[in-house]
């Protein structure tokens, strides 16, 4: 056997012994990283830095400023919150995870009582000593039935039925000191990684995990309270515990039992009931609201949450036009360009807010305006093709990336305009230590919607899909706490509808692809959810945005 094997880093080859590990590799390239190296991949496959490298390979060292990194790092900071929370409380207390939020988890303390400052302070001091300590995260591999039997002794039922549905005959958890973790995705190799987390502790038990971010400066950003962010969290963590569906499992076992054609109509009633909500408040401030503004990051679905506003405000009576952002682009010529030199059309300045401010003024004051149209084939503004008049009760709704922002329509007093954001902020989770990501739903709404319509690959999306997160960094989720109300568009029943139309676009992609990795970590995401057939989703359904027939645009 030949000792020696050839390793790519950096675009240059060297020479190093077969099987050496991670651990030893990084320790030639540990001085190119501000932060510790967290894990490695290997011809693009994610792997903890104990893994023995045994055959020429392509590898790249990650940080937690990698988007892959930053997730190792978030499972660590999970499990060293469930040590702390379980060795200062007593080991009956543990922690729900429950939803992303900017730069930051969501979550909720259980079987305990309500907590003081001092005991808060236990917690992140008991935090710090387990850091300080370096203890390894040691994994260990058992048999699904066997692990089945332990959740089943512990009554930990929302893992259980999760591991039910698996076809492995092994899973792999997790151990620190004496505590067992489940999650989904790999930890780093010891909790001395962990250096930089802070808590931000709120009411009745909750708080805010946080820590550094991928696009960053590698520092923990500053908190923000996204007050009614938190309030939509908390509707919804209410409704499906009515519905007694809060995880994945319980989810699946509303499929298999045949019912799940009246969760998904429960499901649309509660949603459009918000959306009427908002409309009803708009509809008894006629005489003032002229702008309905609607914003929110990709694949949120504001198209069809514009055109089923239009529909609910006409049955209240009023006259809704829909303008749309994109039609006052800068010609291509004048379009702004980016760091590489390329048409920034992300940027509020991409958009002549001066011609779109001047026609707002003019439409409110009862003028009427030649809207233009860009024509994006030839990259031009073109006019003459639609005239607006507003009359009496008629109503003005925009959506678009910047609508949040003042300065998109600086010149309408704020009095005559209502601002919405909407995301899909998911309740539901895997179990109670592994939460939902909202940019995951997202993204598997957009990996679906553009093969649909734009003929685009997987790889073509997630190739795009970095960019647009920043984009959204910039100029959507700083704006946020600008909205007068927060609408939810996700739907607990959604990513079994999805996984029928997404998964085999995932499957296709090949193992020598810079992407592979990333599909088949959505497609162990898959796996736990059980098919649901989109026969029953209603055509006006926000999810039709993405799956298709929506009677909006079909």
């Amino acid at each position: 056997m030949n000792n020696i094997i050839n390793i790519t880093i950096n675009g240059e080859t060297k020479q190093y012994s077969y099987g050496i590990s991670g651990i030893e590799l990084s320790k030639y390239y540990k001085n190119l990283f501000t932060n510790d190296i967290l894990a490695m991949k290997i011809n693009g496959r994610v792997s903890t830095l104990d893994t023995k490298i045994l055959k020429n390979s392509s590898v790249e060292f990650i940080d937690y400023m990698n988007r892959d990194g930053n997730r190792i790092y978030v499972n660590g900071l999970k499990f060293l919150l469930i040590i702390a929370i379980k060795e200062v409380l007593g080991n009956i207390a543990d922690v729900n995870f429950e939803n992303s939020i900017d730069k930051g988890i969501f979550c909720r303390i259980v079987n305990h009582p309500i907590i003081n400052d001092k005991t808060y302070n236990l917690i992140i001091n008991k935090m710090n000593e387990i850091v300080e300590l370096d203890l390894p995260f040691k994994n260990i591999s058992v048999k699904v039935k066997d692990l089945i039997e332990f959740y089943k002794s512990t009554n930990q039922t929302e893992k259980l039925k999760n591991l039910e549905i698996l076809t492995d005959n092994y899973a792999s958890l997790t151990k620190c000191k004496s505590h067992y973790g489940y999650f989904y995705g790999k930890l780093p190799l010891s909790t001395g990684y962990l250096k930089k987390f802070d808590i931000t502790f709120l009411e009745n038990n909750t708080l805010v995990l946080r820590f550094p971010v991928v696009r960053g400066d590698g520092n923990i950003p500053e908190y923000q309270h996204h007050e009614k962010v938190i309030n939509v969290f908390e509707q919804y963590s209410k409704w499906i515990n009515i519905m007694k569906v809060s995880n994945v499992g319980s989810l699946n076992e509303i499929v298999y039992k045949g019912n799940i054609a009246n969760f998904i109509r429960m499901n649309e009633i509660v949603q459009n009931n918000d959306l009427m909500n908002i409309c009803e408040s708009i509809s008894n401030n006629i005489n003032n609201i002229k702008l309905v503004l609607i914003a929110g990051p990709s694949s949120s679905g504001k198209t069809t949450t514009a055109n089923k506003f239009c529909l609910y405000l006409k049955s209240k009576g009023l006259n809704p036009h829909i303008l749309s952002t994109d039609d006052y682009f800068y010609n291509r010529v004048d379009t702004p360009k980016d760091e590489n030199g390329e048409y920034d059309f992300e940027t509020i300045n991409a958009i002549d807010l001066e011609l779109f401010n001047t026609q707002l003024t003019d439409l409110i004051a009862g003028n009427e305006v030649d809207i233009p149209r860009f024509n994006f084939v030839k990259g031009e503004k073109e006019f003459g093709v639609r005239k607006l008049k507003l009359e009496k009760n008629d109503i003005l709704i925009i959506e678009g990336l910047h609508t949040l922002n003042e300065k998109l329509t600086a010149s309408i007093s704020k009095d005559n305009k209502i601002k919405i954001y909407i995301s899909p902020f998911t309740p539901l989770s895997i179990d109670n230590y592994n939460h939902i990501s909202t940019s995951d739903i997202r993204l598997l709404r957009r990996i679906v919607r553009d093969n649909r319509t734009r003929g685009r690959n997987v790889e073509e999306t997630l190739m795009s899909w970095d960019k647009v997160r920043r984009g959204e960094e910039i100029y959507v989720f700083p704006y946020q706490d600008e909205a007068d109300y927060i609408f939810n568009t996700a739907f607990i029943y959604e990513i079994g509808v999805l996984k029928v139309y997404v998964e085999p676009l995932l499957y296709a992609i090949n193992s020598d692809s810079k992407y592979y990795g990333e599909a088949r970590r959505l497609i162990r995401f898959l796996k736990i959810f059980l098919p649901i057939p989109a026969d029953s989703v209603p055509q006006d359904s926000i999810l039709r945005e993405f799956i298709g027939k929506s009677c909006f645009y079909e």
